[in-house]
C-alpha cells in the first residue's frame, strides 16, 4: 500500500506543528497531573499526621486510668474516617489492646500510608509509656479524585487541542499556505505569457520581503526582454532598425500599400569611400562618423518612415505613400546635401558623400526581397556613375546583374580551362620611336561569345579572391613570355604587369608572386608590378612593407594611374617606386586648354626632380606626344602607338628593326620619321 504524503507547504506546516502540539499539550496535562497528585499525598500525609496526633492525645488519659470503655469509644469513632485503612492500639507491654479498620476496604492498586506514635504520660516522676497507637491510611480517595479529574482534563484537553489545531490550521492557510498559493499562480501565469504582471501585497513580513524580491525580479526580467528584443530588432551602434525589423516593416508597408493602391519607395545608400576613410582614420572614428550619418539620414525623413542600418556602411530607407517617383528623387537630393556637410573626425574635416540607389513598388517588384535587391542594384549603378548620386532602378540594370553573376561564375572555370590571354602594349621612348617595354593586359576569351572586356570581368573578381588567382596567372604568363622572346633573340624585355589591391592585404599573396619569378628563373628586374595609389592607401603601413619586399627581390614598382588617387605625397616619399605611370584623364587634358597641360608639366616636374621614370598613358595623337617629348617624359604607351595586341601581333613590332639592339627598335606603326 502507498501512503500518500501531502504536498502542500500548508499541510507539510500542521504535519509538524499539530503532533508537536499534541505531544506538548499531553506532556504538559501528565505533568501537572502528576504535581497535582504529589499535593494530594501531602495533604493526605498531613492529616494523617495531625490524625494521629490528635487520637494519640485523646488515648494516653484513659490509658493511664484504666479506663477501657473510653478508649473504646474514642477508637471505634475512627472507623467512620475515610482514608483509614488501619488503626491499631498497642499497650505497653506489646499487646494488641485495640484494632479498627475503615468501612472501605484497601482498593487495588492504591498506596498506604503509615504512622506510628508511642503514648507518653508525663508525670513528675518522668514521662511513662503507655503504648502507641499505629495508624494506616489509604489514597484510594485520592485516587479516585485524580481519575475523577483526569477525565475532565481529558475532555479540556482535547477540546482545547481541536480549539488550537484549529486556529492554527486557518493561521497556516491564511498566512502561508494561501499567500505561497498567490506567489505559486504569479509564477505559473508570468511564465506562460509574455506580459509580467507584479504581485500586489501588503503585509511587511518575511513573505511581504519574498514578494518585493519577486517582484523587482519580476520588473528585472521584463527590462531585459525589452532590452533583448530591443537588440534584436536594432542596430547596437546607430540604434536604428536592423536587417531584420526594416524586412518586417517593409512588409507591412507592402500589404498597407498593396490594399490601398500606394506606392511605396526603397532607398538603399551606401557611405562613398567609407573603408578608406575607416582604416587611415581607425575604427573608432568610423564607428562616429556612422553615427552621424545616421543621424542626419534619420533627420531627414518623416517620422512615418523607416531608416534601418543594413550592415556596414550601408542604410536603407523605406518611403511610405509616396505621390510620385519625384518624391523618391526629392529625399535622395536631400540626403545627399545633408550628408555631405563636413564632419569633424580626429581634428580632421572629412567631406563625404553618399550613393543611393532607389526602387518603387509596384513597379520595381511586390516583396521585400525582390524591392530591397533592385535598390541595391540602382546603388550600384549609382556608384558607377561617379558616386554622391542617385539612381532609380530599370530592368536594364537586372539583366547587367545577372550579366556581372553570369561572369563571375564562369570566371572561375576560365581560370581552370585556361581560358585567359595575354595581351601586350608596348611602351615607347618618345625621342627615339624605339619600343623599351610592354605592360601585359590581361583578355578572357569565353567560348562562344569571344574576348570580353577587361571591365567586364576584373571588377568581378576584384570582389572576391579570384582577382589573386588571376593575378597569379598573368605572372606566370608573363615571365614564361619573356623567356620566350629571350630564346628568341629579342633581348630581355621589361613587362609590367599590374596587381589588385587584394594581393597587399596578405603577405602569402606577395611571397608568392616571388614565388613564381623565381621558379620562371627570370631575374625580378625585368619585371615591373604597377599599382594605383588607393591599393597603398587601403592599409599604407602593410602595403609599403610589401611593396619594399618586392623592391628588395629586385623588381621595379610602378604607380599606375597617377593623380587620379589620393596622391599623397607624404606616402609618396615613403615608397620604393622607380616609375610613375602619368593617368590617361590628364594626358587627354593636353589638347583641351592650358590647366591640362600644367598639371602634367608639374607631375614630369616633380618626377624628375624625385629622380622617378615617367610613362605618359593614354597617348592618342601627335600633339600630345610632341608635347611629352618637350615637356621631358621620356617614355609613353596608347593607342597613337598601338593598341594591346596578342602576342603573335606583337612579336612583328619586335622584329621590324634594324639594327636588332632592343633599344633601338622603333614602332613599327609609327616609325621614328613620323614621331620627329
Amino acid at each position: 500500500m502507498t501512503i500518500a504524503f501531502p504536498r502542500g507547504i500548508g499541510s507539510k506546516l500542521l504535519l509538524i506543528v499539530l503532533p508537536g502540539m499534541l505531544i506538548g499539550t499531553v506532556a504538559m496535562f501528565l505533568a501537572f497531573e502528576r504535581i497535582d497528585e504529589r499535593g494530594r499525598m501531602a495533604a493526605l500525609q498531613l492529616r494523617l499526621d495531625n490524625f494521629t496526633i490528635t487520637l494519640a492525645a485523646a488515648l494516653v488519659k484513659p490509658l493511664w486510668e484504666f479506663d477501657d470503655s473510653t478508649v473504646e469509644r474514642l477508637f471505634a469513632a475512627t472507623a467512620d474516617v475515610p482514608e483509614l485503612l488501619e488503626a491499631r492500639l498497642v499497650n505497653a507491654d506489646d499487646i494488641v489492646m485495640a484494632i479498627v479498620r475503615g468501612h472501605r476496604a484497601e482498593p487495588e492498586g492504591t498506596t498506604a500510608l503509615h504512622k506510628t506514635m508511642a503514648l507518653v504520660q508525663k508525670s513528675p516522676a518522668g514521662d511513662i509509656a503507655v503504648g502507641r497507637l499505629e495508624v494506616s491510611f489509604h489514597d484510594g480517595l485520592v485516587q479516585d479524585e485524580i481519575h475523577s479529574q483526569r477525565a475532565g482534563g481529558l475532555l479540556v484537553l482535547i477540546g482545547s487541542f481541536l480549539l488550537l489545531g484549529g486556529a492554527t490550521l486557518i493561521a497556516v492557510r491564511l498566512i502561508v499556505a494561501r499567500p505561497l498559493s498567490r506567489l505559486r499562480d504569479s509564477l505559473f501565469r508570468n511564465a506562460s505569457t509574455q506580459t509580467r504582471e507584479p504581485l500586489v501585497w501588503q503585509a511587511r513580513d518575511e513573505l511581504g520581503e519574498v514578494v518585493g524580491a519577486y517582484n523587482q525580479l519580476l520588473a528585472e526580467i521584463d527590462q531585459h526582454n525589452r532590452d533583448i528584443h530591443h537588440l534584436a530588432y536594432h542596430d547596437p551602434l546607430t540604434n536604428l532598425p536592423n536587417r531584420q525589423l526594416l524586412e518586417d516593416r517593409l512588409g507591412h508597408a507592402i500589404a498597407v500599400a498593396e490594399r490601398h493602391q500606394r506606392q511605396i519607395a526603397v532607398l538603399f545608400a551606401d557611405i562613398d569611400n567609407f573603408k578608406v576613410i575607416n582604416d587611415t582614420l581607425g575604427h573608432k572614428q568610423g564607428d562616429r562618423l556612422l553615427n552621424t550619418v545616421a543621424e542626419r539620414i534619420a533627420a531627414t525623413v518623416r517620422g512615418m518612415d523607416t531608416v534601418a542600418r543594413w550592415g556596414g556602411d550601408e542604410f536603407v530607407l523605406v518611403l511610405e505613400t509616396i505621390s510620385s517617383p519625384g518624391e523618391a528623387a526629392s529625399v535622395a537630393e536631400k540626403l545627399i546635401e545633408a550628408v555631405g556637410v563636413p564632419v569633424a573626425l580626429n581634428t580632421t574635416l572629412i567631406r563625404i558623400g553618399v550613393s543611393i540607389g532607389i526602387s518603387l513598388y509596384p513597379q520595381d517588384g511586390r516583396d521585400v526581397t525582390t524591392l530591397i535587391k533592385n535598390a541595391d542594384m540602382a546603388l550600384f549603378e549609382a556608384k558607377g556613375r561617379g558616386r554622391n548620386t542617385f539612381h532609380f532602378f530599370d530592368q536594364a540594370m537586372n539583366n547587367r546583374a545577372l550579366r556581372r553573376l553570369d561572369i563571375a561564375v564562369a570566371l572561375r572555370h576560365a581560370i581552370a580551362q585556361d581560358q585567359l590571354e595575354l595581351y601586350y602594349q608596348p611602351k615607347v621612348d618618345t625621342r627615339s620611336g624605339a619600343i623599351v617595354g610592354a605592360e601585359a593586359l590581361v583578355r578572357w576569351r569565353r567560348p562562344g561569345e569571344g574576348i570580353i572586356p577587361p571591365g567586364d570581368f576584373i571588377p568581378q573578381a576584384e570582389e572576391s579572391d579570384l582577382i589573386v588567382a588571376v593575378g597569379e596567372w598573368v605572372m606566370r604568363r608573363a615571365c614564361a613570355q619573356v623567356l620566350s622572346w629571350r630564346q628568341q633573340g629579342f633581348g630581355d624585355i621589361p613587362v609590367a604587369v599590374n596587381l589588385s589591391p587584394r594581393h597587399f592585404q596578405r603577405e602569402r599573396d606577395i611571397d608568392r608572386i616571388i614565388a613564381l619569378v623565381e621558379e620562371a628563373g627570370l631575374p625580378p628586374a625585368l619585371i615591373e608590378i604597377e599599382v594605383t595609389e588607393s591599393t597603398v592607401m587601403r592599409d599604407p603601413d602593410l602595403a609599403i612593407a610589401l611593396l619594399w619586399r618586392l623592391r628588395d627581390h629586385g623588381f621595379g614598382i610602378a604607380i599606375d594611374d597617377f593623380g587620379s588617387g589620393y596622391s599623397n605625397l607624404a606616402y609618396l616619399r615613403r615608397l620604393p617606386i622607380r616609375t610613375l605611370k602619368i593617368d590617361r584623364a590628364f594626358v587627354a587634358d593636353i589638347d583641351q586648354g592650358k590647366d591640362g597641360a600644367e598639371i602634367v608639366r608639374a607631375i614630369i616636374a616633380m618626377a624628375n626632380a624625385l629622380g622617378l621614370g615617367l610613362v605618359a598613358e593614354g597617348v592618342e595623337t601627335e600633339a600630345q606626344l610632341r608635347f611629352l617629348r618637350e615637356s621631358d617624359c621620356t617614355v609613353a604607351q596608347g593607342f597613337f602607338f598601338s593598341r594591346p595586341l596578342p602576342v603573335a601581333e606583337f612579336e612583328p613590332l619586335l622584329r621590324a628593326s634594324d639594327p636588332p639592339a632592343f633599344a633601338a627598335r622603333p614602332v613599327l606603326a609609327r616609325p621614328v620619321a613620323a614621331l620627329s
